[in-house]
C-alpha cells in the first residue's frame, strides 16, 4: 500500500512541472507532462467553451494561440477532503489528485489522473481544467438574513427583488423542471437576475404527469439538487411524486422567481445591435413583453411525442396510447396489451401491467437492449457517487473523465458486465429478448450520452419475462392494424386491445449520417419542436442537441449554441465575450 506521504510527493513534483510549463506558457512543456495518450478535458480555461484533446499533438495544437492569453497561475494542490492526493479510482497503480488555480479572469479547480510510462516516469493519462468563478465576481455566500439592520421584513425585501426582476430579468429560463431550476438558483448566487418561466400549473408537473409507479433508476446520491441535498432518510431511489414536491420544494426554498401556467409566444426576435431578445409571454391568458439578454432552453431532451404511422390505424377498435399518456395500468385490467419498445418505460409499463391483471402483456423488442441490475448499478453508477461523498466531489471527478475516454475505459470490463449479470441474462435470453451491452460493450452510460435510450435498469420487469407473464416479440416492426390485431413485418399477428408506443426516437449512424426510422415513435428532437416557437431561422443556427461530438463533448448542451445571445452569461455580462 502506498503511503499517503508517497502519494502527495507523487502528485506534488509532478504539478509543480506541469504549473512551471502553464505559467511559462511553455506548450511543449505542458504536452510533454502527459502520456502520448493522454487527455485534456477543458471548460471555459483556454475558451470559452468545453474541449476535449486525446494526444499530445491535439493538446498542443488547442495550447499553442490560448495558452499564453490564459496566464495560468497559482498553481496549487486541493486539499478539499476527497480531492486531495490519493490512489485514482479508474487504476489502483495511477495516482489522482485535485488542484486549483487562477487565470487572468478567473478562478479554476482542477483534477489529474498520473500512470507511469514506459521509463517509469509519472506523466498525465487524464487532466481536467475548469472555471468555477469569475475574479471579483465569486458566487454569493448565504446572506445575514437581517435586512436594513433588522429593520424590514423578508417578505418587504422578497417582493422588491421579484418586481425588479419581473420589469427587467436579464435571463428568461424556459421550463422549471431540475435543470431550469438548478440553473436559476446557480444564476442567483452570481447575482443574475432570472426568470423562470414553466408551462404547467405547478413545479413539478412534469413529473406528476407521468406514469404513477416511475421512479428514477439511479441511486440518491447520482442526483441531488444543487445547494439542498436530500434529507438523510430519502429512498434510495425517488419516487415520481416525491420527486415532483422536491422540486415544487426546491423552487420555494431557493427563492426562485417562477411564473407557472406561462409560455413563450411564437416568435422571440433577437435584435443583433442592442444585444437582447423580444419575447412575449402568456402569462394566465395576459401577454407580457419582455426584453432579456439571454434565453435558456431547459425543457429536456425529448420535444412533442412523435406517434408512428400505421396502416388501418382507423379500423383498429382498441386503444392505442403513447407512453407519456399512460396514466396507470388500473383501467387496462383485463385487457389484451401490446408494448412496442424495450426499454426503461416499456420495462416499467409491463411491470406495472402484470401487476395490476392485465389478460396479456407483450413487449416488441425490434432490436436489442442493454438490461442490467442493481448489482452493475452499484459497480459503476455508485461507485462514482458514494453514499456521505459530497455530490460536488463525486460530480467533479466524474466530469474529470472525457465521455470518450469513460466509453473506451468501461469497455474493458465488458466480460465482467455480462458476468456480474448473467443470472438475469439468462432468463430474458430465453424468453426471446435481444440484448447488448451498450455501445463497445460500455454498458449504460454511454447509451443514455450517445443515445438517450436503448437500454434498462431492471427493477423486477426481468424476472416477469422470465416467469412468461410478459411475452417478448423480437426483431419484427409493427405494420398495420386490424379490427383487433396488430401486424409484424414477418406477417405475424398479435391480438391486441390496446397498443402503446414506448420506444425512443430510433436512429442508424449510415456512413457517418445521422438516419432517422420512417415509423419511428418516441418523440420528436426539441430543435425540432423549438422551431414552432422559434422559428426555422433561429433554431437553425443552432448545434445539434445531445449526442457527443468528434471530440467526445456532448453537443449543444451547457455550451454555446451558434446563436447570439447563448454563451456564458456571466462572462457576457461583464464583456468578457462578445456576442
Amino acid at each position: 500500500m502506498v503511503s499517503a506521504e508517497s502519494l502527495r510527493v507523487i502528485a506534488d513534483e509532478w504539478l509543480q512541472s506541469f504549473a512551471t510549463s502553464l505559467q511559462a506558457a511553455d506548450v511543449v512543456g505542458v504536452a510533454s507532462s502527459f502520456l502520448p495518450l493522454g487527455w485534456l478535458r477543458d471548460v471555459l480555461t483556454f475558451t470559452w467553451d468545453n474541449r476535449s484533446l486525446a494526444g499530445r499533438d491535439k493538446i498542443a495544437a488547442y495550447l499553442q494561440d490560448t495558452l499564453l492569453k490564459a496566464k495560468v497561475a497559482d498553481v496549487a494542490l486541493d486539499d478539499t477532503p476527497g480531492l486531495s492526493p490519493q490512489l485514482s479510482a479508474l487504476n489502483p497503480d495511477w495516482v489522482a489528485s485535485g488542484f486549483t488555480y487562477t487565470t487572468s479572469v478567473a478562478i479554476g479547480q482542477g483534477y489529474f489522473h498520473l500512470a507511469k510510462d514506459i521509463d517509469g516516469v509519472w506523466k498525465a493519462q487524464l487532466v481536467f481544467m475548469s472555471v468555477m468563478d469569475i475574479k471579483g465576481h465569486e458566487e454569493a455566500k448565504p446572506e445575514q438574513g437581517l435586512y436594513e439592520g433588522h429593520t424590514r421584513s423578508w417578505i418587504d425585501v422578497q417582493q422588491e427583488r421579484r418586481l425588479k426582476i419581473e420589469e427587467n430579468p436579464y435571463v428568461v429560463i424556459v421550463g422549471a423542471g431540475q435543470t431550469g431550476l438548478i440553473v436559476a438558483a446557480r444564476f442567483r448566487q452570481m447575482n443574475i437576475p432570472s426568470l423562470i418561466v414553466e408551462s404547467s400549473p405547478r413545479v413539478g408537473d412534469v413529473w406528476r404527469k407521468r406514469y404513477p409507479t416511475l421512479c428514477l433508476h439511479t441511486p440518491r446520491t447520482h442526483h441531488p439538487l444543487l445547494y439542498q441535498p436530500y434529507p438523510q432518510n430519502w429512498p434510495i431511489f425517488t419516487p415520481r411524486d416525491r420527486l415532483a414536491d422536491w422540486l415544487e420544494h426546491y423552487a420555494i426554498s431557493q427563492d426562485l422567481l417562477v411564473w407557472t401556467n406561462s409560455r413563450l409566444v411564437p416568435t422571440p426576435t433577437f435584435d443583433f445591435s442592442a444585444k437582447r431578445w423580444t419575447v412575449v409571454i402568456d402569462r394566465n391568458g395576459n401577454q407580457v413583453t419582455l426584453h432579456p439578454a439571454h434565453v435558456v432552453l431547459a425543457t429536456g431532451l425529448l420535444g412533442k411525442p412523435r406517434y408512428p404511422k400505421f396502416a388501418n390505424k382507423d379500423v383498429f377498435r382498441g386503444i392505442t396510447l403513447h407512453a407519456c399518456d399512460y396514466a396507470g395500468g388500473h383501467p387496462l385490467s383485463g385487457k389484451r396489451v401490446v408494448v412496442i419498445g424495450a426499454g426503461n418505460t416499456s420495462a416499467d409499463i409491463c411491470q406495472d401491467l402484470v401487476a395490476q391483471n392485465a389478460k396479456s402483456v407483450t413487449m416488441v423488442q425490434r432490436s436489442s437492449t442493454c438490461v442490467v441490475s442493481p448489482k452493475s448499478v452499484d459497480a459503476t453508477i455508485t461507485r462514482s457517487w458514494p453514499e456521505g461523498v459530497p455530490p460536488e466531489v463525486s460530480d467533479f471527478k466524474y466530469m474529470a473523465c472525457p465521455l470518450r475516454f469513460f466509453r473506451d475505459f468501461l469497455g474493458q470490463f465488458e466480460k465482467q458486465a455480462w458476468d456480474r449479470d448473467r443470472d438475469l441474462h439468462e432468463g430474458l435470453i430465453k424468453a426471446g429478448l435481444k440484448l447488448n451491452m451498450g455501445i463497445d460493450g460500455s454498458g449504460v452510460l454511454s447509451l443514455l450520452y450517445e443515445r438517450s435510450g436503448g437500454y434498462w435498469i431492471d427493477v423486477g420487469c426481468a424476472e416477469l419475462i422470465s416467469a412468461g407473464k410478459i411475452q417478448i416479440k423480437q426483431g419484427v416492426e409493427p405494420e398495420y392494424f386490424t379490427e383487433d390485431t396488430l401486424i409484424f413485418s414477418n406477417g405475424t399477428a398479435l391480438p391486441a386491445d390496446v397498443v402503446i408506443f414506448a420506444w425512443v426516437l430510433q436512429r442508424h449512424l449510415l456512413h457517418n449520417v445521422l438516419m432517422f426510422c420512417q415509423k419511428s415513435t418516441g418523440y420528436q428532437n426539441i430543435r425540432q419542436s423549438m422551431k414552432e416557437t422559434f422559428g426555422e431561422d433561429t433554431i437553425e443556427r443552432t448545434s445539434p442537441i445531445w449526442g457527443l461530438d468528434e471530440e467526445g463533448e456532448l453537443r449543444g448542451c451547457y455550451r454555446p449554441t451558434g446563436h447570439p445571445g447563448a454563451l456564458e452569461i456571466k462572462a457576457a455580462e461583464l464583456g468578457l465575450v462578445k456576442f
